[in-house]
């Protein structure tokens, strides 16, 4: 872990060279994005005269790292730190105007920093406060753009597989995954109904962008206008993306994060599990192309800022379950108590409302149990601002009959209609979700109820692009 005056320090220069690049250059963007940060290849600027706004691909795959990882020939930020710093730096601006302009600093900082110990958490932390929801947007973007650009994601990962959909690559575990061998093997895919039931939602933005302008026209509210974005439309005193955000929660090997990404959407996702976020960074850099529509955040989420543990199955590792309360031992006992499982991880919980705050398209959470938490940290996001679509998992077999008819009810007393089977219903009526209202399927489709559309109306609507 890094002492908090260097991951401050790294931060600083993070959002410092986001800036220095956003003064040098318009971004480029794709045709049906927003604006992001556009990394340089720093280290090979420096020796073949590369322009900014070129990125690194490859389908090879990186080594066995935490949230990033490091290359032999790299040193520690804290022996880096000793070696290139002053003695005593009293701030990130001092420091700064010490060693020159945030290009020439990140050329020599990037090779010398300890990926493996830089983590989303410690730089979402650290920015707490000093920057908005877009600017830690584009520092997640940028820690991936890093990443990659010291060729992170090169280095050799063991346990796992590149696999290809069209023009897209994956990585996977090579086995002892469920959703792995399911990519990699003769069905290749997961949960299409799910998939297309995420696709439809996307393709309701025209719609739903219109009843936000409707509901905001003469709102003098500040709470819920949103960042503007290139690419963005005027509609209703609002500025409105001209992409819909969907926000993956518990993204896993990225599966849903990549469908969305290549439909045109962009992508907030949240994942915890160490060995998954290396995975993901990897698919990151090597589809440089959907790349700039995703932002990963390398953290859990939950309803109080705390550290869990995750354990998962030896037939299904990538699959963690938080355990939240008590010490190591007693995680230990909760894995035992559950045959094939083991303490796989530490997970940092942090609230999705102090990480977001504008219009969500489609929210999907698929946390294992712990789906009511992560709405609990998501109040201000779902009182403030329109999250249209819920995708959320209701396994009974995992959390029980009970708390599934609960998770109905807690999601219905947000304002959504509840269906078992599809955001197009049929959903739950009052009287059943006064009695027996049951999650009769591992998903259950969410929509407020304002966007809730007539049996006249399904049709499939034209693509937002």
């Amino acid at each position: 872990m890094l002492p908090a005056h260097v991951a401050g320090i790294l931060t600083a220069l993070l959002l410092t060279f986001a800036a220095f690049l956003a003064y040098l250059s318009v971004p480029q963007t794709c045709t049906d994005t927003a604006r992001y940060i556009h990394a340089t290849i720093l280290q090979d600027r420096a020796t073949s005269g590369q322009t900014p706004g070129n990125t690194v691909g490859s389908s090879s795959i990186g080594s066995n790292s935490s949230d990033s990882t490091v290359s032999s020939s790299t040193i520690s930020v804290a022996a880096a730190k000793q070696a290139a710093l002053p003695a005593e730096v009293p701030t990130a601006a001092e420091e700064l105007s010490t060693f020159g302009s945030p290009a020439t600093l990140l050329q020599h900082l990037l090779p010398l920093t300890n990926f493996s110990n830089l983590t989303s958490v410690q730089l979402l932390d650290d920015a707490a406060g000093k920057i908005n929801h877009d600017g830690l947007w584009q520092l997640m973007q940028l820690h991936n753009k890093l990443f990659c650009s010291a060729k992170m994601h090169l280095k050799p990962l063991n346990g796992t597989v590149g696999v290809s959909f069209g023009n897209v690559t994956m990585y996977v575990y090579d086995g002892h995954d469920i959703v792995s061998d399911h990519l990699k093997g003769q069905a290749h895919t997961w949960e299409g109904g799910e998939i297309q039931e995420m696709l439809w939602a996307l393709r309701q933005y025209p719609y739903t962008r219109q009843l936000a302008a409707s509901s905001s026209a003469g709102s003098s509210s500040s709470s819920s206008v949103v960042v503007a974005r290139q690419g963005s439309t005027q509609a209703g005193g609002l500025q409105q993306p001209a992409v819909p955000l969907m926000v993956d929660v518990g993204a896993n090997l990225g599966w849903f994060m990549l469908n969305a990404a290549a439909a045109g959407a962009r992508v907030a996702a949240f994942e915890a599990m160490t060995s998954n976020i290396a995975l993901l960074r990897r698919s990151l850099c090597t589809n440089t192309w959907l790349e700039e529509r995703i932002a990963l955040y390398g953290t859990g989420l939950g309803a109080t800022p705390s550290a869990c543990y995750l354990i998962s199955g030896t037939d299904n590792r990538g699959d963690g379950l938080a355990v939240c309360a008590g010490t190591q031992e007693e995680a230990l006992r909760n894995a035992s108590n559950r045959p094939g499982y083991e303490v796989r991880d530490m997970m940092a919980v942090r609230r999705l409302d102090t990480l977001l705050a504008e219009d969500v398209q489609v929210l999907k959470i698929d946390v294992e149990g712990f789906e009511t938490e992560v709405l609990k940290g998501a109040e201000q996001l779902l009182t403030k601002h329109n999250v249209w679509y819920i995708m959320a998992e209701c396994n009974v077999g995992l959390i029980g009959v009970q708390a599934g008819k609960t998770f109905i009810r807690f999601l219905a007393g947000l304002g959504y209609a509840v269906s078992p089977h599809s955001f197009k219903g049929p959903f739950f009526s009052k009287a059943e979700l006064q009695g027996p209202a049951n999650c009769t399927t591992n998903t259950l489709y969410s929509v407020k109820q304002e966007a809730v559309l007539p049996p006249t109306s399904m049709h499939p609507r034209q693509l937002f692009k």
